[in-house]
This record gives structure tokens, sequence and C-alpha cells, in this order.
């Protein structure tokens, strides 16, 4: 402990150097050179003395405690006294202490490391985007929800939010595609970084590549915005206004030149400039939307995509052979399609047609495989307990006297059923049984009458989930569980939707009102996405809930999600646990459906396609109809 607190101390030795550069290994030649200077006459940095000379160490690993006065003092901050360390490994009363605790009160460190603040640990240049970004106040609230510029990071990363900050504001611009979360600073990398933040002067430049004047023969679509006063800047950078060059209302078009991460390259007043993807949609070689997919097509061979309907137009891309694509429009024997999120045209004669399996007209009535376990119980409606020792009841609430008790499987005659609690008959006893763990099994007439089902669209409102062009998973889930609740209603069921419009309840209103209206299963229906437009299929989730009532959930999940693969011939992603919210709080057999990614090309076409729609809700339909089959 000793030599650390050694080590410590001699980081934070007072040893000033001028600010003509009296650092014997930073020569005036040196790329950090300027902002090691700057920070010298700030105070922000000292420097080593050795017999009699002064050192820098630029290539040495900046540490935690070297980064804790840094930010302080370039914040304008000053040390804090204390009379008890925070920290098990920082001594109270030392200048290191000042500034640890100063910092960590700030909230510029993260501090999960079990009473140690690690002071002589090098800085990670993840935890460089976190410390920079609080310690000089960098608004990450317009970072929060979009990808990284960076291969290396990705969404979900825990810091990806304050690397776009630091990247957005000019203070670093990573390794080409990377950013090397992990790799060590270095104190003059460091020394660069702060001066950055601090002042303007020393911010990178984003600048716009290519030539001055757009080729328009290198023009790869047409967009148009998608919302009123969308900003065109001169530069990948949303966090200032200064680089706005332009606005484009609603409707405006603009030729775009590259797709580059969530920004896309386009020409307005003679020069390159870019807008945010997100508020615009691609449009065909004629300026029109792109309309509904009329059919697939399967590639015969290697061919070009071309972004008009020509061959001696410029080819945006090419697709490998047995490709399934969606046609959008038919143009002097070009197909318009779409790859990648990206329009452009195909020869016809070197595609063939894809054949689709013609949606039917649900039968209320089909004849579901017999389970083999026959119920030893007669009566019109039947209930099998979901869970172990479920509580039979003198009276219709959850304080009365336990008369007797169900095993997992066990059947019930169901007498009556008044919200939540059915009367049943079990050996000749009558009581009452919560019904959420009762599966009820008609014997006579249709599987679904008189079930209450609860439908739920997802997101909606504010929250449009996920948005290729004008494509909407709000707008898909909505139309798909609205042909759900036609299709169980005329097989007799009593079916309810969290919401039939474009509104916005939360994840607790639709728990709610599943609730209150004494649901008895729940499906969810969203649409997925992914940054890596080859990932595709349909994927369904359960929730591990009360007891070993999950199984039911499995069932649901397994029927519907089958239904879905077989009738659409989706990939079978599978059906997966996971904790969701408006699953995992429901005490009644509950799943969330992902019909598909809206980002893979040939999901898309499926999910907006009026056809494929209707085989959609179709499956959902039979799925559940299954489930309430199996005895």
């Amino acid at each position: 402990m000793l030599c650390i607190l050694f080590i410590s101390a001699s980081i934070f030795t007072i040893h000033n150097a001028s600010a003509s550069g009296s650092f014997e290994d930073i020569s005036s030649k040196h790329e950090a050179y300027e902002e090691i200077n700057y920070l010298v006459n700030l105070g922000v940095i000292k420097g080593y003395t050795e017999k009699g000379k002064t050192y820098f160490k630029p290539n040495n690993n900046v540490t935690r405690g070297q980064v804790a006065k840094m930010v302080v003092v370039a914040s304008g901050n000053k040390p804090l006294v204390v009379n008890k360390s925070s920290f098990t490994d920082v001594q109270v009363g030392s200048e290191l202490s000042g500034y640890v605790e100063r910092a960590v009160q700030l909230g510029y460190f993260k501090t999960n490391t079990k009473g140690q603040f690690l002071p002589n640990k090098p800085l990670t240049r993840d935890e460089m985007s976190y410390v920079l970004t609080k310690a000089f106040k960098l608004d990450t609230s317009e970072y929060e929800n979009i990808d990284s510029p960076f291969v290396d990071v990705d969404s979900t990363h825990d810091y990806v939010q304050y690397v776009n900050a630091i990247y957005y504001n000019g203070i670093t611009k990573g390794s080409g595609q990377n950013y090397n979360p992990d790799r060590q600073v270095t104190r003059a990398q460091f020394a660069l970084f702060v001066a950055r933040a601090k002042s303007e002067k020393y911010r990178l430049e984003l600048p716009v590549k290519g030539v001055a004047v757009p080729d328009t023969s290198q023009v790869i679509g047409l967009v148009s915005s998608t919302t009123d006063g969308l900003n065109i800047r001169k530069s990948k950078d949303s966090s200032s206004n200064a680089n706005i060059v332009g606005t484009v209302n609603k409707g405006g078009k603009l030729s775009v030149y590259a797709v580059e991460g969530d920004w896309l390259k386009v020409s307005s007043e003679d020069t390159y400039a870019y807008i945010y993807k997100k508020y615009a949609q691609f449009l065909d070689a004629d300026g029109n939307a792109l309309g509904d997919v009329q059919k697939q097509v399967t590639t015969t061979q290697s061919i070009n995509i071309y972004v008009k309907p020509t061959s001696s137009s410029k080819v945006i891309s090419t697709v490998d052979s047995k490709v399934k694509l969606p046609v959008y429009k038919t143009v002097s024997g070009y197909y318009l399609t779409e790859v990648n999120g990206l329009p452009g045209y195909i020869v016809a004669n070197s595609t063939e047609d894809v054949k689709v399996e013609q949606p039917s007209t649900p039968d209320p009535k089909p004849t579901p495989t017999p389970d083999p376990i026959t119920p030893s119980v007669t009566g019109d409606l039947l209930g099998r307990a979901t869970v172990d020792n479920l509580n039979i009841r003198t009276e219709a609430n959850s304080t009365s006297t336990v008369v007797s008790k169900l095993k997992k499987g066990d059947y019930v005659q169901v007498n009556s059923i008044n919200g939540y609690w059915a009367q049943v008959t079990s050996n000749g006893q009558t009581g009452y049984v919560h019904k959420s763990y009762l599966k009820l099994l008609n014997q006579n007439g249709d599987a679904l009458k008189d079930r209450i089902i609860i439908i739920d669209p997802g997101h909606g409102g504010k929250d449009p989930g996920t948005v290729v062009g004008s494509n909407s998973e709000k707008a898909i889930t909505l139309k798909v569980s609205t042909l759900v609740k036609q299709k169980l209603e005329a097989a007799g069921a009593k079916v309810l939707m969290t919401r039939t419009g474009d509104t916005y309840p939360s994840l607790q209103d639709r728990v709610d009102f599943t609730n209150a209206n004494y649901g008895e299963i729940f499906v969810s229906v969203h649409v997925n996405s992914a940054a890596n437009t080859s990932a595709q299929g349909t994927e369904t989730y359960y929730a591990i809930s009360t007891g070993d009532m999950h199984q039911e959930d499995v069932d649901l999940a397994t029927f519907v999600n089958n239904q879905i693969v077989n009738n659409l011939k989706m990939k079978n992603r599978g059906v997966r646990e996971q904790q969701y919210y408006v699953i995992r709080n429901m005490n009644i057999p509950s799943i969330l459906v992902e019909l598909g990614f809206l980002s893979n090309s040939e999901d898309r076409a499926k999910m907006t396609d009026d056809q494929y729609i209707e085989l959609f809700a179709e499956s959902i339909y039979k799925g559940i109809l299954e489930y309430y089959s199996k005895q």
C-alpha cells in the first residue's frame, strides 16, 4: 500500500512546465504540442522532474488518478477535502484524495469497484468517453437511440451514448471504423481529448468527403423528407446548429450519393451535405413512392441493381443467384426492387416468380388433432389446473376457507364464471377457483366460444417501434391484430385489444387492461429489427411466471410460431424465454410474437403486403385455436 501511495503522490508533484514547451520529450513537432501547452497554462498538466529536467512521458498510459485531477481542474472545480476517504486505496489528506473525491462527487466516474477507486489503473477508451461527457456536460440525449459510427461499439454497448457524444462533438474520430473501447489511453492522447473538450479551437472537423461539386452520375437514389423542417447539414453531426446549411419540408426531394450509417449523403445548393436517414423515404426513379409489394421473385443468376430501369445507368450493387427480392413495379422489362433498404432496378428476365400460397378463409370449426388424454370429468365447460396445489375455496375470494386442492393436470367441471372466479365441481364438491390457473376447455361446439382473449398490437402513438422508410412497426402490428380479432370473434371468442387506433398505452397500461377485462390469454404482436439486414425470421417469446404455468405459455407460443413459420415460409428462429414486461407481469398464458424483421427486405416485403398480412393474422388465429383445441 505504501508503494502505491508513493507512486500516486509522485504523479501530482508540482513542477510547472512553461508554455514555451520545456518538456524534454515534447518537441514543437509533436501532434499534441499545442494542446499540451494549452493545458499547462490552465494548470491542468504537471510534468515529472528527473535529474533537473521535466518530462511529460506522452506514451505512458494515463491513470484514473491522473484523469481525476485533470478533469476536475479543466472543468473549473477545486479538490474536495474529506475527513474519511471513500476508497480503501486512496489515502485521505493526499492531493490525490481531494481530486478523486471531487471527481466522484461530480459524477465523472462510474464507481462500481467494490470500495476501491483504482487510481493507478490505466483509463480505457470507453471510460474516457464517460469521463469527458460528464466533466464537460456534453448532451447525450441526441445519441441515445442512434447507432454508433464504429463497428466495435454496437447499440447495446454500455458506453454507446458517451462514445457517440464525444465523436459527434469533435473530440475523437476513432481509428477507421473502430473505436477500440477496451484500449488504454496514453497521456498525450488524453491531453488531446481534454483540450478538444475544453476548447472549440481544438475540436476536430467532420468534413464532407469528396469534391466540392457533386457528380450527378454517382447518384444512387432519390428520397423525400417525411417531416417538415428536416435539417440539411454540411457534416454528420447533430450536436449543434453551426453546420446546418438549409432545411427541407415534408415531401421535398433530394438526390442521394451514399448511405453512411444513420446518415444519407445528399446534394444541396451544388454541394454535398447530410440528412438524417430516419426522416427520409426512398422513391423510385421517377420520384414516386415505391407503393405496395406486388410479388416476390428469385434471381436466377448474379445480377446488377441499377439506379434507373436501364443497364446504362449506375450500378448500385449486385445480388447473387437464388436471392428472393420484392417487386414493387414493372418498368420496360425491369423490376423495381429493394436491397438493404435501397431501391433499384433489376432485369426482369433474370428472375423467376416465387409461388405464394394463397390465403384461405379461416374455418372457424376445423377438426383439431385430439389430445391423447381424455378428461374423466364431464360437462359443457371444463377447467384443467395449470399449477400444483391450486386452492378450491368456499367463496369467490382469496381469503375464504380452502376446501380442497387440485394438482396440475386435474380436471374440474366449470359451472359458472364471474370475473376472475370460476365456480367448479370436483369429486362432487363445489367451490371456487381463480380462473387464471385453469385452462378453460369447451366440450361442445367451438373451442374458442366465450374465451376472453387479449390481443396487444405493439407500440403506437408517440412510439412507432422500428421504422424503415414509410413502414412502421406500430402500423403493421395494428393491421395484423385487427384481422386476428375479427377471425377470433367469428369463431365465438370475446376479443379485446389494448389499442384499436394510433394511441400509446404504456406497458403497465396493457397489463392493467388485461386484468380489468379478465383476460384468459394474452398475445402481444411485434415486428423485429436488426443492424444486420440479413437477420430474418419469426420468433415467439414466453416468460417464466407463477409456479410451473409457463408450460401453457410454451404451448401457446409453439402453436402460434409454427403456424406462422409454416404458412408464410418464414425462417424459424424458435420459441424462446425472455422476461419482457408485458408477458412477465401476467398470471395468464402470455406470449410475444415477433412476426419478422422489418430491416430485412424479404421479411419486410411480406409484412407490407396485404396478402401476407392476411396470412400472418390467420396463422396467429389458427395457433390460438390449436392451443384451445388441445385438451
